[in-house]
């Protein structure tokens, strides 16, 4: 691989994103990997696998959308210039767009569009990443740090831009307090494995049209499986072969999870039976203490209530008030595995 850190290189301009529609700008983002995609093949990102990202640059929509994901993205991107501002005005950084989709000139599949660029106290360029979260993520910013696929991402646009200092800018709320800024300096050993991961995404999974290994955790790997795969109901199962060792293996576990069930609820009964006299004892009250061998015990045994409509009230919701069901009611599909073993 070329020494990206020996070379004075410029980026190329892909194009120019001034009076882009949504849909043209998604069209082009499929031409090569961008940012938010290299924290995806690094193995870094926990909301998408590289399958997902495959079936984007290839071409194939999701069947199962989540109006939550979409909505996310509209809300950050609406929010942009918020964040862009706030950090200027925090750091006394001049802040800049520029309406350009980049290319790096050795790697044409590595892409940037860069959110803001800064001006820095040396002369030189910088990049500034603007990101929104909710306060509780907040914990993902302790000590300095930031959520490592951010970084990943942000390292890939320098990469492209050929940069050596980065700021990533995280508004949480409407509260000027609550941003977190944090500078980011080129790792150009980082950078070159970066590549390489990118290159290999590309040039054997996207150009070959060969999808990519699921790798990520099974709740994540299905979530993708359930957004491009439309369920069809056959009545007739499937044959299907060559997964004896894992059946056997499944079977075996499932056996066990079901002891340490049972095992499990045995222990929970016991625990009631204890409780229920010091339960009783407490009478109306709903918090007690008590002290034994140096040890302080406190319990409570509050009431919890929660609002739920069952499918029958739902039904009649649906009937006599279609219009404020379609406002308020939403449909999620999603499937659900069994499992089952006999012997043949």
């Amino acid at each position: 691989m070329t020494e990206t850190n020996t070379m004075d290189y410029q980026p190329n301009v892909l194009c120019s994103t001034a009076g882009m529609s949504e849909k043209d700008w998604l069209a082009w983002r499929k031409t090569g990997i961008g940012g938010s995609d290299a924290g995806i093949i690094f193995g870094v990102n926990p909301y998408r696998t590289k399958r997902e990202l495959f079936y984007d640059k290839t071409g194939i929509e999701p069947v199962n959308e989540k109006e939550t994901s979409t909505l996310a993205l509209r809300w950050g991107h609406a929010l942009e210039e918020t964040v862009a501002q706030e950090f200027s005005y925090k750091t006394g950084l001049r802040v800049y767009h520029v309406e350009e989709m980049y290319q790096h000139p050795i790697y044409p599949f590595m892409q940037g569009n860069i959110d803001r660029f800064i001006d820095l106290p040396d002369g030189t360029r910088g990049i500034l990443e603007c990101k929104t979260s909710n306060p509780s993520a907040k914990n993902n910013w302790s000590d300095n740090s930031l959520p490592f696929h951010y970084e990943v991402q942000v390292r890939h646009y320098m990469a492209v831009m050929n940069i050596n200092v980065a700021y990533v800018a995280c508004l949480f709320d409407n509260n000027s307090e609550n941003m977190a800024i944090r500078k980011i300096e080129r790792d150009i050993d980082f950078e070159k494995e970066l590549i390489m991961a990118e290159m290999d995404f590309w040039n054997n999974y996207v150009m070959t049209n060969t999808p990519q290994p699921f790798t990520e955790s099974a709740d994540l790997c299905f979530e993708t499986i359930d957004k491009y795969v439309q369920a069809q109901i056959n009545k007739k199962p499937v044959e299907i072969t060559g997964f004896d060792e894992q059946l056997a293996k499944i079977a075996e576990l499932k056996a066990k999870k079901k002891s340490l069930e049972d095992a499990a609820k045995e222990v929970q009964s016991a625990i009631d039976g204890l409780v229920l006299p010091i339960i009783e004892s407490m009478g109306q009250n709903t918090n007690a203490t008590s002290k034994a061998d140096g040890i302080k015990y406190d319990i409570s045994y509050k009431p919890v209530s929660r609002t739920t409509i069952n499918k029958d009230n739902l039904e009649r919701l649906k009937n006599s008030y279609p219009d404020i069901y379609d406002q308020f009611v939403t449909t999620t599909s999603t499937r659900r595995l069994t499992f089952k073993s006999s012997a043949v």
